[in-house]
């Protein structure tokens, strides 16, 4: 990171306390320049300001790849634009990065002496290897891939990495990203069925130069960048797909196919008719949409598996926590802590979720009510520590909340599939309200998958009543079968009246799933 200093320093202005440690990263494409402000969250990052500028640097590179006044005056001028907002919001750990655009400009030593001349911001100039490493470190850090290929489609470069056991393989950074093949296949407003032959031909020719394109393992092809984004949102909205977000979503190759189809046909005013394609990528899209595309028919692949994370934030995840790449299961974990650590929630009554869902969990299969697997024991426990997280926006309708909150969030390991499991069973009040929620998941989930959330989900309100009073007054469970019942023995130390009511009102709901009567007994602890 570089610390502004000397006439650019940023002084922190009064009555503008900094809440949270925060830094920035600038990120000098060749399509897009732009600046991201992050709050650190523990081992984790949340993005709270993003501005942009879509300078397409590329296109003022002349014949000798030299890059012209203007083009360094417009970067220059969105660099001091940068530098205002950065003393607004108190910031003063700023990195500068630049890939293709400057990397392949013969004055980028002039630019990068003329930029912190001007705007005190010292420009490190990334190579393609660490273009596509830093890709790559946002994938795994934040998707529970473990094998596959990343791509990074820029304006001037096209980063694809191949990873095995979640460790770096291969990578290359290709010499074309969505500006150059404009520039060089397209030559009016609609791409012409020969141009398209010509770029895919030129693609599939450069692929074929890495014979560890073709021989790379049954994986995910993870995607990078806002052409990837763009695509996901078309077809979401195609789909009336649910409101998951675009990270981790899965775009087959039969939409793939399909889309390819449909945008080749159009021109760049009737792009402007698709919804969810941005206008400022319009021209851009073909190009983006033909790599993506010739590169899953190259590998065989089932589609694309998207990802809004990506080089700026596969820096500041290195800057967190450093090389070390987790296993998938850890990202779903470091994922949860984010979100726990973004709502601001409460260490003690989680920690008691924790205890008192395993105890009661550990019951039941030892009576044999239940029958867990070990994947379906790991979403209970995440989802008995996100059980009603959206209690803190409103008591009476934390059920809503919660589900909002979770469905909209983003959530670093999961698939959607998953994401939509722990939503539904985090947020569980009753059968009905389950059957509501769920509604935007046609289809999604088997009639015995949505009994488990049912059961699971009555089993987290039951715990959650349990420590009502939020005073982990709740010390110990034992459960055992007696007669036709269950008997459930609460064993505490401190008043449990609130406790006691609440679990004796909502138990009804885990009777009603297991189809078994519940008996609740308290009793005080020996001091």
């Amino acid at each position: 990171m570089v610390y502004l200093k000397g006439k650019h320093e940023y002084k922190k202005k009064a009555g503008k306390p900094m809440e949270h440690s925060r830094t920035a990263i600038i990120d000098i494409g060749s399509n897009t320049v732009r600046l991201v402000l992050y709050k650190e969250q523990g081992t984790g990052i949340e993005e709270f300001r993003n501005v942009k500028a879509p300078l397409r640097l590329r296109r003022f590179l002349d014949e000798d790849s030299k890059m012209s006044d203007e083009g360094v005056q417009l970067l220059l001028e969105a660099l001091k634009n940068f530098r205002e907002v950065l003393d607004y919001y108190d910031v003063t750990e700023v990195e500068c990065t630049a890939t293709a655009a400057i990397r392949q400009a013969k004055n980028s030593n002039e630019i990068i002496q003329k930029v912190k001349k001007e705007t005190g911001f010292q420009i490190r100039l990334l190579s393609g290897a660490e273009e596509a490493y830093y890709g790559l470190s946002a994938v795994l850090k934040t998707m529970p891939a473990d094998n596959g290929l990343t791509i990074d489609i820029g304006g001037g470069s096209t980063e694809i990495t191949l990873f095995e056991n979640r460790k770096l393989k291969y990578s290359h950074s290709f010499p074309f990203g969505v500006v150059s093949l404009k520039e060089q296949f397209i030559e009016e407003d609609r791409m012409k069925p020969k141009e398209q032959k010509k770029m895919a031909e030129y693609i599939q020719s450069e692929f074929a130069k890495f014979s560890w394109l073709s021989n790379a393992p049954d994986g995910v092809i993870a995607a990078i960048g806002g052409s990837a984004r763009n695509l996901a949102s078309v077809q979401q909205l195609k789909e009336n797909y649910p409101p998951l977000g675009v990270h981790g979503y899965e775009l087959t190759f039969d939409a793939l196919d399909s889309l390819h189809k449909e945008l080749s046909m159009l021109s760049y005013a009737e792009f402007e008719k698709v919804d969810g394609l941005s206008n400022e990528r319009a021209d851009l899209i073909l190009p983006a949409i033909e790599v993506f595309y010739q590169l899953a028919v190259y590998t065989k692949a089932a589609g694309l598996l998207v990802s809004s994370r990506g080089l700026r934030d596969g820096i500041m995840l290195e800057r967190i926590k450093g090389g070390r790449w987790e296993t998938a299961l850890d990202v779903k974990r470091n994922g949860i802590k984010r979100l726990l650590k973004v709502y601001g929630h409460d260490p003690e009554h989680h920690h008691q979720m924790m205890e008192l869902t395993e105890k009661m969990l550990k019951g039941f299969e030892q009576e044999g009510v239940l029958n867990v697997s070990k994947k379906e024991r790991f979403m209970i426990e995440q989802a008995a520590v996100l059980f009603y997280l959206g209690e803190y926006i409103s008591s009476s309708s934390k059920s809503r909340h919660t589900f909002y909150l979770l469905i909209n969030s983003l959530f670093d390991g999961f698939t959607h599939r998953e994401k939509a499991y722990l939503s539904l069973t985090a947020s569980f009040t009753n059968n009905s309200t389950l059957k509501q929620y769920i509604e935007e998941f046609n289809g999604w989930f088997s009639k015995e998958e949505i009994q488990k959330m049912r059961e699971y989900g009555a089993m987290l309100k039951l715990c959650f009543s349990l420590n009502s009073s939020k005073r982990s007054v709740v010390q110990n469970l034992d459960v055992k079968k007696r007669n036709n019942a269950l008997l459930i023995t609460v064993y505490c130390e401190g008043n449990e009246l609130a406790e006691r009511y609440q679990s004796e009102k909502q138990k009804r709901h885990l009777e009603k799933a297991l189809q078994t009567k519940i008996e609740l007994h308290f009793e005080q602890m020996m001091k």
